[in-house]
């Protein structure tokens, strides 16, 4: 085909680029096209679908034209890249990912069997405000609550962050809390002559309070990579570990991704989950819905009784608009 065919994108629908030529025009299947886009990137798609005035290119994770951009035949290799695809830093993205569990040998406050369960769950949003290469987020990161015993099972951790953001690294830090239920025990004194225990008394106590936040992500958001993120918790005018999770994604396809996560804190609540997430529309820009599905185990240990714990199936959806 001639370098000088121009055509133009009339439509984008779930990641299929609609031009304005087909075989008429030199854009037969396997064909590559060049497209500016309207913020100045560069992309190269190849045509999957030909027609006679009509064709179909096909985006890469991340990818993302508008309608109106304009496109050349080009021989250049196509720019889709699964592991590491250089997509700008996402304007707003907000979501959840909820993890129902049922608790597997469940005892109520008088050490009878009961049937319990529960749910940890994810809450987000992330903004990043104007061109700058900042993004400041809020996040449930998780809160659990705990039914089926009688006893009260809420730990969590919660925080607001600010990060230096871009396709490859984001590094922030942030303030926020751990919470959760008190343990509550009975604490003796001791007669100095008999060694007896006397003066018996209800102490309670919780590991929770205000903390500092740090937040990382080595590599791509919707490629390959290691994120991690944790808190220290500042209590009794002492800083101690508070919390810590992290995650590794892998893609498989174009649009499949599988990712491997978990962590812990000490105001109770603990997880660990493989799962896979998918693009059900979009390419990871504006307008795209991301799916998440997993399978894992969830702890809360809060509170006073035993931890509830046992096997989960969680589901997440992601947002950006």
């Amino acid at each position: 085909a001639p370098a000088s065919t121009r055509v133009t994108v009339t439509a984008v629908n779930d990641g299929d680029v609609m031009l304005s030529g087909g075989n008429a025009a030199g854009l037969g299947e396997d064909t590559r096209v060049r497209i500016r886009t309207q913020d100045s990137r560069e992309v190269v798609l190849r045509v999957v679908e030909s027609r006679e005035h009509t064709a179909v290119a096909r985006l890469g994770r991340g990818e993302n034209v508008r309608v109106g951009d304009t496109a050349v035949v080009t021989d250049a290799p196509a720019t889709a890249r699964l592991f590491f695809p250089e997509p700008g830093v996402p304007r707003l993205r907000y979501g959840f990912h909820a993890r129902p569990f049922l608790a597997l040998d469940a005892k109520t406050r008088l050490g009878n069997s009961a049937r319990a369960g529960g749910l940890l769950l994810d809450a987000f949003i992330a903004w990043r405000p104007g061109d700058l290469p900042l993004v400041l987020s809020a996040q449930f990161d998780p809160v659990g609550f705990g039914l089926g015993t009688g006893l009260r099972h809420t730990p969590g951790s919660a925080y607001v962050a600010v990060a230096y953001s871009t396709a490859f690294l984001e590094v922030g830090l942030g303030a926020g809390a751990l919470f959760g239920q008190k343990e509550c025990g009975t604490q003796f004194d001791f007669d100095p002559i008999t060694y007896e225990p006397i003066n018996g008394r209800t102490v309670c106590d919780s590991n929770a309070g205000p903390s500092f936040q740090q937040v990382l992500r080595l590599g791509a958001l919707d490629g390959f990579h290691i994120a991690w993120n944790s808190a220290i918790l500042s209590r009794d005018n002492q800083f101690r570990f508070g919390s810590g999770r992290g995650e590794v994604q892998v893609p498989l396809t174009p649009s499949l991704s599988l990712f491997g996560a978990g962590g812990g804190s000490a105001s109770g609540w603990g997880f660990g989950e493989l799962g896979v997430r998918s693009f059900l529309k979009g390419t990871g820009g504006s307008g795209t819905t991301v799916l998440s599905a997993s399978l894992g185990i969830v702890s809360l240990s809060d509170g006073t009784g035993e931890a509830l714990t046992g096997p989960s199936i969680a589901i997440g959806i992601e947002r950006r608009p």
